[in-house]
């Protein structure tokens, strides 16, 4: 049975007194509950606190992560790394040295003993003359034992976004005889326009000027878009500028080593263009390369220094006289030295002939390396002591396939005469093509971590470092290192090769 509702009626609310409770100004008379008054300071505090405490919790975490990942063989750390990218900034931190020693990694006393005594040198004779190693002279020139010969770091070129300013003719080619009398002085009769660098792009904006000797305008940030996709790479090898060229000009372009004062004169002559590499000491006496573009000369020159020739600097200004900076014959001759006296020439498809006869016997790859081995061990005997000279026979037996040879001609170029600079594995790679072609992989390695700890930018010594680390085995980390390289230079082919495989 259900139970009966109380009336209403029946109910009376109590009537409040007042000053106890407040009174509605919405229904007169209807009572309100009394009013909790919540601190403002003490909400901001609980919000603080609450911030605090996860902030501190988030550091916590972060503090417990990196000494976990700190704590994983390095292999594991790779790992970790190819997955979180932002893990390579906690692998293997190392100071960085201070860049005003001039150092590279040091040579075991008994190793540099041993590449002494193969040259005919004995360990302390610093005036001894070295002879021919693992090679035979005949019919003047030295033959090898095979070893093959391929190139450094193939790249095959991708078109370039627009299309350059088509050539206008200057600087006409003329017929002259490879062994013709030169003019004492001479310039460009059109003169080329000094390109000024952007950031380390000495070898784009070199390019640049090159190409203007034969008419053809294009424009630096183009050239360095593919040359250095980063604009941070500390080097531009001159046949990665005969690459671009013969890809994305009508022009083509062909790098000899071993050149000489009177064969560029013969080259300017004759309206080809030519760009050099030559090491060059800042104002700080520190070594690094630089190319310059060569436009005519002066034999008779200055009283004190002799001749010269013109260069348009992409650093400098063009002179007092306008014409170029004054590379004078001495100097450069021994500064183009520490670069095996490198030449890259550019010229119109229909002149080659004409280039052939200037280059003679040097046209042929193999022969011009030959050639410039033979020079460098001449230069060897001068100056036992020359590291330079001993860089240049490494290099050369590296063209030459002959990889035994070259690493123990660079074990003397690092253990005579102070080393090699510290820079010179930013701009030459042949020292970490021969130690790995001899299974050499800790001293590629060793080699390359002292160019990165100083340049992060070279990708040519991820790429070798990587290709170690493979060789023994922890391909994580070869992996890491791999497409640290590709990262940096997405044209450098060979890298970009072994990632799919």
């Amino acid at each position: 049975m259900a139970r009966a509702r109380r009336p209403n009626s029946a109910y009376k609310r109590p009537i409040p007194q007042a000053g106890v409770y407040g009174t509605s100004t919405q229904f007169s008379g209807a009572p309100l509950r009394p009013r909790r008054q919540v601190s403002a300071v003490w909400m901001w505090g609980c919000g603080f606190l609450s911030s605090l405490i996860c902030l501190g919790g988030c550091l916590l975490s972060l503090v417990v992560g990196m000494i976990a990942f700190s704590a994983l063989p390095e292999d594991l750390q790779a790992a970790a790394a190819r997955r979180v990218p932002i893990l390579a900034a906690l692998m293997a931190p190392t100071a960085t040295p201070d860049p005003r020693l001039e150092t590279v990694p040091t040579i075991d006393p008994t190793r540099a003993a041993e590449a002494a005594r193969a040259f005919g040198l004995e360990p302390g004779a610093e005036t001894a003359e070295p002879t021919w190693p693992f090679a035979t002279r005949q019919s003047g020139w030295p033959t090898f034992t095979p070893g093959g010969s391929a190139p450094l770091l193939p790249i095959t070129p991708t078109p370039l976004m627009g299309n350059p300013v088509p050539p206008t003719a200057t600087n006409t080619p003329r017929p002259t005889a490879t062994n013709e009398p030169l003019p004492i002085r001479y310039y460009l009769p059109n003169p080329v326009p000094r390109e000024a660098q952007g950031w380390n792009n000495c070898g784009p904006a070199n390019l640049v000027q090159g190409l203007r000797v034969l008419g053809y305008e294009t424009k630096q940030r183009e050239v360095a878009a593919w040359l250095k996709p980063n604009s941070n790479d500390a080097n531009v090898s001159p046949w990665q500028m005969a690459a671009y060229t013969n890809q994305f000009t009508p022009l083509r372009a062909l790098v000899r080593v071993n050149g000489t004062l009177d064969l560029m004169k013969r080259l300017i002559y004759n309206g080809f263009g030519v760009i050099i590499e030559t090491g060059l000491y800042d104002e700080r006496n520190q070594w690094l390369g630089h190319y310059v573009t060569l436009v005519g000369w002066d034999d008779v020159g200055d009283p004190n220094r002799g001749g010269f020739l013109y260069g348009l600097d992409t650093l400098e200004n063009n002179g007092a006289d306008g014409k170029g900076v004054r590379e004078y014959y001495g100097s450069l001759d021994a500064r183009w030295k520490h670069f095996n006296r490198v030449y890259l020439v550019i010229y119109r498809a229909e002149e080659e002939g004409r280039l052939r006869a200037l280059l003679g016997e040097a046209f042929d790859e193999r022969t011009n390396a030959e050639q410039a081995l033979v020079r460098a061990l001449q230069e060897t005997k001068l100056n036992p002591n020359d590291q330079f000279a001993w860089f240049n026979v490494g290099s050369n037996y590296v063209l030459l396939g002959a990889y035994k040879e070259a690493a123990l001609a660079y074990d003397l170029a690092r253990a005579r005469g102070g080393g090699w600079p510290w820079r010179m594995l930013w701009y030459q790679f042949g020292p970490f093509k021969a130690y790995y072609m001899i299974g050499d992989y800790q001293t590629v390695i060793d080699l390359a971590n002292s160019v990165i700890q100083r340049m992060q930018h070279v990708e040519e010594a991820f790429y070798y470092r990587s290709l170690a680390y493979a060789a023994l085995g922890k391909m994580n980390l070869a992996i890491v290192d791999m497409q640290r390289a590709v990262r940096d230079n997405g044209n450098l082919q060979a890298a970009v090769e072994a990632l799919t495989r």
